[in-house]
């Protein structure tokens, strides 16, 4: 019997077929494992469409639901509707924290007993329930043929970051937030709006290492948003005003082009969340700078010690910053190629658009 495959997104850009199209998707980190999936998927005669268009194709009596699979990110209402329709909930992934997908974490022991497979973070797995089978996240963020050629290090900057002005705060006013905290106790359900997400967040580091290297000028600063400081808190307005106004932030197009010619990159997760890993230190890998790295609590399991500077290891920031002006070009390339071997690997493959699209398929292979 031949299938669809629907892939739900909430993102509107994405709909209409568009995650399909490499012009599009690239981006966006994370979204051109679609492209690489389409074109596997269509050479095994398999077709994928957008779940907006899945939808309106059954409507038209053009597909039938019973024959179409589900790929859904977080809780995207495309895919429920295709649900009630008829059609199977195949897999369920999420690649954000629970930093900005609050309500996906919140309602995931409902959602994720719906579907045969989940991929998401290993924080995330014991939240599931149901018969459905887990798999941990490797953020896809990389073309498994890109060109590993690192700059030479005697005529590199000293460090970059980049990052935009999104600074996290909780969406909900503090009369509805205490409403729903009582609503998840009554259900008996964790609060992932909670202090204890809260404190998780790794924005306020951030500031931190802007601060204290912009002062120095030795910190190069990318990113859009900085311009205005009004979502910050009030005390890093005043703290960072002058600083941001000297470093005069630019967005930046081409990320690995923009770090190339950096000897360090600042690469924090928005979240310490265990094995939220994302793209920050895998875009390190590819443009052959040394990542300074926090985020993911245990992330020696899923990146090696060796080929980046953990931050968690210094007292403080003077620690870290005596520390990096002693680093030897012996010692830079000898961490620089240790994260090559390692994006060649089987281990790091797992984070290449072509892996990742692979698992996916053997996924659907296997169901069907």
């Amino acid at each position: 019997m031949s299938f669809t495959i629907a892939f739900c997104t909430p993102a509107t850009v994405f709909l209409g077929n568009r995650i399909l199209k490499e012009s599009i998707a690239k981006d966006f980190p994370g979204a051109l494992w679609v492209t690489r999936l389409a074109r596997f998927a269509g050479e095994c005669g398999i077709e994928i469409v957008t779940g907006d268009i899945a939808i309106s194709r059954i409507r038209a009596g053009e597909l039938s639901a019973s024959e179409v699979l589900i790929i859904q990110e977080e809780n995207c209402s495309l895919g429920f509707e295709l649900i009630k329709n008829g059609a199977t909930p195949f897999l369920l992934f999420c690649a954000e924290s629970p930093l900005y997908a609050r309500d996906f974490y919140a309602h995931l022991s409902e959602i994720s007993k719906l579907f045969a497979n989940r991929i998401l973070f290993r924080g995330a797995i014991k939240s599931t329930s149901g018969n459905g089978v887990n798999h941990v996240m490797h953020f896809p963020c990389f073309d498994q043929d890109a060109d590993l050629v690192a700059a030479d290090w005697s005529g590199r900057d000293f460090m970059v970051m980049v990052t935009a002005n999104k600074y996290w705060k909780p969406e909900r006013s503090i009369f509805r937030h205490a409403i729903v905290q009582l609503r998840d106790i009554i259900r008996g359900r964790k609060a992932h709006n909670s202090k204890e997400i809260r404190e998780l967040q790794l924005h306020d580091r951030r500031l931190e290492l802007i601060e204290y290297f912009g002062q120095r000028k030795i910190l190069d600063l990318y990113g859009t948003h900085w311009d205005c400081l009004n979502n910050l808190p009030a005390d890093w307005r005043g703290r960072l005003k002058e600083i941001l106004s000297n470093l005069k932030p630019t967005a930046c197009k081409d990320k690995h082009t923009a770090i190339k010619n950096y000897k360090f990159a600042i690469c924090f997760e928005n979240m310490s969340y265990p094995g939220y890993v994302t793209e920050k230190i895998i875009d390190c890998f590819i443009a052959g700078v040394i990542p300074i790295y926090l985020g993911a609590p245990d992330i020696y399991d899923f990146i090696p010690k060796e080929s980046f500077i953990d931050f968690r290891e210094y007292a403080d920031l003077d620690e870290l910053n005596k520390y990096l002006a002693g680093f030897t070009e012996e010692a830079a390339y000898k961490m620089i190629n240790t994260a090559n071997f390692f994006l060649k690997s089987m281990d790091g493959r797992k984070y290449s658009y072509e892996r990742f699209a692979r698992n996916v398929l053997q996924m659907v292979v296997d169901y069907k």
